[in-house]
């Protein structure tokens, strides 16, 4: 049973701890054996007085006011986070996330008494060293198994990928492996698999260093102000978020390629949205409205309310916010979406649309200059990046639809959702986003038969 909830500060304790472990134990120093046990946690994703998951967590900064811990990006979705250490239980909550590389951090605001492993670039680990997984059950109760490191055995994987021999538990996941000299070797993830992927020391101390710090957090309103102050001065507008931003800014650069009234009436159509959980935002991307039937709608991504888990499904209570492009922001409503083809439909009251995108078969010229569209949510700025057809039709893509294509316009995840038009200003389809080969996106003509069958559902 679950230590009782209370505040952060509140901090309950309980006599149950104990080793789950096997014999192998032993064979670790005192010291050693003694980082292990204060390195990991038991954390669980609860909803009211019901426990949905339990996975571990590993400590890795502790102050006099606060404790954090890196886990599986899993509990980003939850409500309410329990961290259980030798007794101890404290409410905790997502600071940090990367969905890509499946981690979280999870803070709670009381120093516990925990070993926080090194987080900095090791020694490469090599196949067939002596590793332990540890993590903690629900109860708080230590948890360890004994196992090797192994490398994949295909060559299509990335380097960086290894596998270790341990055999995990669910509630493992997120827990700790070390060598058994005590050596910090990363962090399990997924259980349910004949060999344990880890995430490997360096990946989770680069990742970190990518991810906005709390300070960095209380010194980006000082920064703002500073910035709109400057402004006032020098007349220099201040830029949006760097992550938001790509190509160029409306109306300048490879706006200029269109005629005036085209540029506009891209500008007109094209929307940004955000998903919140409640006060937290879950995803933003941009959007543009379509003639759909006769009336106006927001076609978009379905990354607006897909489970990051890779599930086929989406997160249910979600809110939607609109930044229309007359800058007023409204709430959206999900009509309609397919995950496989990863396109949904927005509506939004009120608001008056005069040229809706009309999905009308057109004729492609493979060699003409194609531009990719976003909309920044934070911002409201509209960006453009001009590019060419990637012809090649046997790329390689994880998402799952043959009528996938690319270009080589070079943007960032705001053009997710975003129109993809052309020299002419017609739109040829949306874009999604893929670091690897190039921005790809989905023709309107391979997918107006979708559009429609999402009408009969």
């Amino acid at each position: 049973m679950l230590p009782s909830k209370r505040g952060a500060d509140d901090l309950t304790s309980s006599s149950t701890d104990s080793l789950l472990i096997p014999g192998f134990w032993s064979e670790l120093s005192d010291e050693v054996a003694s980082k292990l046990s204060r390195s990991v946690v038991s954390i669980s994703l609860c909803h009211g007085e019901n426990v949905l998951f339990a996975f571990s967590g590993i400590a890795i900064e502790c102050q006099s006011n606060f404790t954090k811990f890196v886990t599986s990006a899993t509990l980003v979705r939850a409500l309410n986070i329990e961290v259980c250490h030798e007794g101890y239980g404290a409410i905790g909550t997502v600071v940090e996330y990367d969905l890509d590389h499946v981690i979280a951090v999870i803070k709670v605001t009381s120093a516990l008494d925990v070993y926080c492993v090194p987080l900095s670039y090791a020694e490469e680990v090599m196949p067939g060293r002596k590793v332990v997984a540890v993590g903690r059950d629900i109860s708080g109760k230590l948890m360890a198994t004994s196992g090797t490191l192994t490398a994949s055995d295909r060559s299509e994987d990335c380097g960086h990928l290894m596998f270790s021999t341990c055999k995990l538990s669910e509630v493992m996941q997120g827990g700790a492996l070390f060598e058994f000299d005590g050596n910090f070797v990363g962090m399990n993830l997924f259980s349910n698999m004949e060999r344990p992927i880890f995430l490997q020391r360096d990946i989770i101390f680069d990742r970190l260093n990518h991810l906005q710090t709390s300070m960095e957090k209380i010194i980006f309103p000082v920064m703002v102000k500073s910035i709109r102050h400057r402004k006032r001065l020098t007349g220099v507008e201040p830029s949006s978020n760097p992550e938001e931003q790509f190509g160029d800014e409306y109306p300048t650069g490879v706006w200029g390629e269109f005629m005036e009234e085209i540029s506009s009436n891209i500008s007109d159509v094209v929307v940004a949205l955000a998903s919140f959980h409640g006060e937290s935002k879950f995803f933003a991307c941009t959007g543009f409205f379509i003639d759909y039937g006769g009336r106006p709608i927001i076609l978009t991504s379905a990354s607006l309310f897909r489970d990051p888990d890779g599930a086929n499904e989406i997160v249910s209570g979600l809110r939607i916010k609109v930044l229309l492009p007359n800058n007023a922001r409204t709430v959206g409503k999900l009509e309609h979406y397919s995950l496989h083809y990863n396109i949904a439909l927005v509506s939004v009251k009120k608001y008056k649309v005069h040229c809706p995108v009309k999905l009308e078969s057109k004729l492609i010229h493979y060699d003409k200059m194609v531009v990719a569209v976003g909309r920044c949510f934070q911002s409201g700025l509209l960006w453009a990046a001009s590019g060419k057809y990637i012809r090649n039709r046997k790329v390689k893509s994880n998402l799952d639809c043959r009528y996938l294509w690319y270009t080589t316009c070079k943007t960032t995840k705001a053009v997710i959702g975003g129109p993809l038009v052309d020299s002419d200003g017609t739109f040829m389809g949306i874009n999604y986003y893929d670091t690897e080969i190039g921005t790809p996106f989905l023709f309107f003509f391979k997918f107006r038969k979708i559009l429609d069958n999402l009408k009969t559902k």
